[in-house]
């Protein structure tokens, strides 16, 4: 507990004076000159129960966690024997209040049309929650050495290109990499660190007990060596940019053998440092969580949105009647048998979009390997790879409704004006759509077969495949009754209906995380930061 050394009651850490601030008597005291007395007593070592020294209650503390909050008294209680590991390291204290964060977070949201209305509530059991995330900086040695590096240069002159090369023999000291950083807690999902990076180091402050007041904190819960081919590359790339300032030569291309420089790191040495997160969790289904997180220090935001499938579908029926009147009014409404050839069109594509997020799914999830024994964390392929490969599937799932919308109005225009009376067109645009659809049932089957949780979106291409062959058969028989064609239309923009809701389901598998601890802390609510 932060007891106050005047009155006993409990102190917070106040983020705009950084200073230790008590409750009760308003008494003030730098985080560096407190020293915490009363902290959690361990019941039993292999346990996770611990006794709160203010009022006697039991504590359910996680593992991770070094810090925590009685739900009977309220007061914040240390567990010494986690936060004596920090004790040769630093922290960065908060620098951001929460109400900060809630005015950037509200003006983050602004704009973001189809986010869920409850997402943007953030009091209550909803409000952002400081957490100190311990952080592996490494310092990273390097071998004196010498080296050879060529460097390119291509440029035109009097009409002629030019390509030169040039061998830079390159003497370097020893030296020293220093401030790279990764999160050392195995709940929080390393993109998400990195999307809130950088901090500012020459900020951190010899670690102190104080500046965790009315904060929760964590202790490292992933091995340091998790780390070291990612901070080793990191190293020889900036050994790279050093080799490049030292050659005397300007814009070149430069060639380097990265195994050599690689074999040039000669030591690690890490600490485990404290780095200041407010976090705000929202539950989604199957036990999944969306975040937004900010970085306490400097206030850089990231979050996951997740889709209100009811604004989606507001937003995208609004746009299509706007359409349909507008080409229907200038081009005149178009014959069954096109209508019918389009709608067929747009189903193949719903599914092909379906097919692609699917995949892209697949690849994100499957470039994580399981934890094991020596780490505890999931092992992520590459990250920059990993990056690419979510926003290239959020930015398909988020188009998805403007793709069907564009084929629309695309097909609309002109040319069914043209060839509708005929069957000829609309029996290409069906037969294409048949073909296409079977190709994306295909690799759906195949993605399934690899892949049991997609198992339900079996019936979407299934169903989409036979609506595809209803629609052709449709058109080349040409019934006389256009009830046909009306209802075979409608069963197609069902099937798109459905899809759409399926790549919905799927954006937000992409954009939530697997539950962890986070969003079951309660406590540190006050409103002083």
């Amino acid at each position: 507990m932060i007891k106050c050394p005047n009155c006993g009651a409990g102190m917070y850490f106040d983020i705009r004076e950084q200073l230790l601030v008590c409750r009760y008597c308003d008494s003030r005291i730098s985080a560096e000159e407190y020293e915490a007395d009363i902290n959690a007593q361990e019941i039993n070592g292999e346990s996770a129960v611990f006794l709160c020294k203010s009022c006697g209650a039991q504590l359910m503390v996680p593992g991770n966690q070094a810090t925590a909050f009685c739900p009977y008294c309220g007061n914040q209680s240390m567990i010494m024997s986690k936060t004596g590991s920090f004790e040769a390291n630093k922290i960065i204290p908060f620098k951001k209040t929460r109400e900060d964060i809630e005015k950037i977070f509200e003006s983050y949201l602004r704009g973001k049309l189809f986010v869920p209305a409850d997402y943007k509530n953030h009091t209550g059991v909803n409000s952002f929650r400081g957490i100190y995330i311990p952080h592996y900086n490494y310092t990273v040695g390097f071998k004196p050495g010498t080296m050879f590096v060529e460097s390119h240069r291509d440029f035109d002159e009097e009409n002629k290109h030019h390509h030169m090369t040039f061998t830079n023999e390159v003497t370097t000291g020893g030296g020293e990499s220093s401030d790279i950083v990764r999160d050392a807690s195995a709940a929080f999902d390393d993109n998400l660190a990195a999307a809130i990076a950088p901090y500012t180091h020459s900020e951190a402050e010899p670690f102190r007990e104080g500046y965790l007041g009315d904060f929760y904190a964590d202790i490292p819960s992933v091995e340091p060596g998790i780390y070291d081919e990612q901070v080793t590359g990191e190293a020889v790339d900036e050994m790279k940019e050093e080799i490049e300032k030292s050659c005397i030569q300007r814009d070149m291309k430069f060639d380097y053998d990265s195994k050599e420089l690689a074999g040039r790191v000669e030591e690690k040495d890490v600490r485990a440092d404290l780095y200041p997160v407010w976090f705000m969790t929202r539950r989604m289904k199957n036990n999944r969580v969306a975040y937004a997180v900010a970085n306490g220090q400097t206030g850089k935001m990231a979050m996951d949105l997740p889709v209100s499938r009811s604004k989606f579908f507001i937003g995208v029926s609004i746009i299509t009647v706007i359409l349909f009147a507008l080409f229907s009014a200038v081009f005149g409404f178009m014959t069954p048998p096109a209508l019918t050839g389009i709608c067929s069109v747009v189903s193949a594509c719903s599914l092909i979009v379906l097919t692609v997020c699917a995949f892209l799914i697949h690849r994100r999830e499957s470039s994580l390997l399981p934890s094991d024994d020596k780490t505890g964390k999931l092992m992520a392929g590459v990250s920059e790879k990993k990056s690419k490969l979510l926003k290239k599937a959020k930015s398909i799932a988020s188009a998805s409704s403007m793709i069907t919308v564009m084929l629309l109005s695309f097909y609309a225009v002109g040319i069914l004006r043209t060839f509708g009376a005929s069957l000829k067109l609309p029996a290409i645009l069906a037969g294409a759509a048949l073909a296409a659809g079977i190709i994306a049932f295909i690799a759906l089957l195949l993605l399934i077969h690899r892949n049991e949780t997609f198992n339900l979106m079996l019936i979407n291409g299934f169903s989409a495949v036979i609506t595809l062959a209803v629609c052709m058969i449709l058109i080349v028989r040409n019934p006389f009754n256009d009830l046909f064609y009306v209802g075979a239309s409608l069963l197609s923009l069902l099937t798109v209906i459905v899809n759409c809701l399926s790549v919905i389901a799927l954006f937000d598998r992409l954009c939530t995380h697997p539950a962890p601890d986070f969003y079951t802390r309660k406590g540190a609510t006050h409103d002083e930061n």
